[in-house]
């Protein structure tokens, strides 16, 4: 349970901002790769520890995102769990929409990270999927909209409250 918020998304900012200057960034070794996969990890896992602690507004919770989803076509049952290109169709996009908490959990439970850099120099994104994901699709998602969910999630503060019982004597909270 996080208590006081505001450094966790003080934090989540000043990813932001390190995210940021990485779409300058033109020369990439295997310390920079390192440091970007820690970066994002770490500001997916404080998403998703904020939004568990009902430090964040409901409605952020649910913000849908769009990514590109490109569908597995490997053998599932094999053994190889490295990433091979030719297990996914690259070649055609799907767009899907998934919500900040289903990104949370698809970063979190990677089995497949890796930095999309078109050109070989400029990163514009990530292609990610969980391990319960591998064999249906993976995603890209930009470094723009990484960008944009930390700096979102990092400024947000939330005002009122909302607690009422439910007959069957559950209670709900609604924070915004």
């Amino acid at each position: 349970m996080i208590h006081e918020s505001c450094y966790w998304k003080d934090d989540l900012i000043k990813l932001a901002n390190k995210l940021e200057r990485r779409l300058i960034q033109t020369r990439w070794g295997e310390k920079n790769f390192y440091t970007v996969e820690k970066e994002v990890f770490i500001g997916f896992y404080s998403v998703r520890k904020l939004i568990e602690s009902k430090k964040v507004s409901d409605s952020l919770k649910i913000k849908n995102y769009e990514v590109k989803e490109f569908s597995y076509k490997g053998h599932p049952e094999s053994i190889m769990t490295h990433f091979r290109e030719a297990d996914y169709d690259l070649s055609k996009a799907k767009i899907s929409t998934i919500t900040i908490m289903q990104l949370c959990n698809q970063f979190i439970h990677s089995h497949h990270f890796l930095p999309f850099l078109p050109n070989g120099k400029n990163l514009i994104g990530f292609f990610f999927c969980s391990d319960h994901k591998r064999t249906s699709c993976i995603y890209l998602i930009t470094l723009f909209d990484i960008v944009e969910i930390f700096r979102t999630i990092g400024g947000n503060y939330p005002s009122s409250k909302h607690m009422r019982r439910l007959p069957n004597g559950k209670s709900v909270t609604k924070i915004e």
